[in-house]
Formats: structure tokens, sequence, C-alpha cells
């Protein structure tokens, strides 16, 4: 299945500011529970910088890296530290949230 408008932005309600006429967007949190289908990784010193990495390793997208991000609760994926084990949720399971 194709993911390509995946994008955590493509559902994304966008408000201009009129103030300073910034645009914010939001969506829905995808609020997935733990499941026996996750996997867990732990993070090594090689790729505590690269999530999208991670997200590679996983689902074969590296556009993918926020939805590790979001479940894992990490506000900034550039500084994940190593050592740190990552719940990775199934492909089938982010598949059916992302594109429904």
């Amino acid at each position: 299945m194709d993911l390509q408008n995946s994008s955590r932005y493509n559902w994304s309600a966008l408000y201009l500011d009129s103030k300073n006429g910034d645009f914010y967007g939001t969506r829905q949190p995808l609020n997935l529970r733990e499941d026996p289908s996750d996997l867990f990784h732990v993070v090594t010193d090689a790729d505590s910088k690269r999530i999208d990495l991670i997200a590679w390793k996983y689902y074969r997208d590296v556009n993918l890296w926020w939805v590790i991000a979001e479940f894992n609760n990490i506000g900034n994926p550039l500084e994940i530290p190593a050592g740190t084990t990552l719940r990775i949720p199934s492909y089938s399971r982010i598949q059916m949230k992302v594109l429904s």
C-alpha cells in the first residue's frame, strides 16, 4: 500500500494568526495502546540522531519517523539518548491509523 501521502500534516487544518500571519496546524493524535505486535528498538550511538533510519529499518519508509516519535513521546527526534528503548508499533497497525 502506498504511504507517500502519510505525512502527519496531510490532514492538518491550517489557521492564520491575524496578529503575525503565522500558520498553525492540528491533527488527531495516533493514541494507540501497547500491543503484542509492537517491537522494541534500543537506540545505539549510530542511530541516536537518525530516527528516520530507524523508521526505514522497521517500515521501509523514512517519512514515517514521526510515528516512532509520537508513540514514544519524543519531542526532539534529533536528541534521543543512546540506550533508550523505543516502542515500534507494527506496520499493519500504523497503516490502518494513518490511512483511515
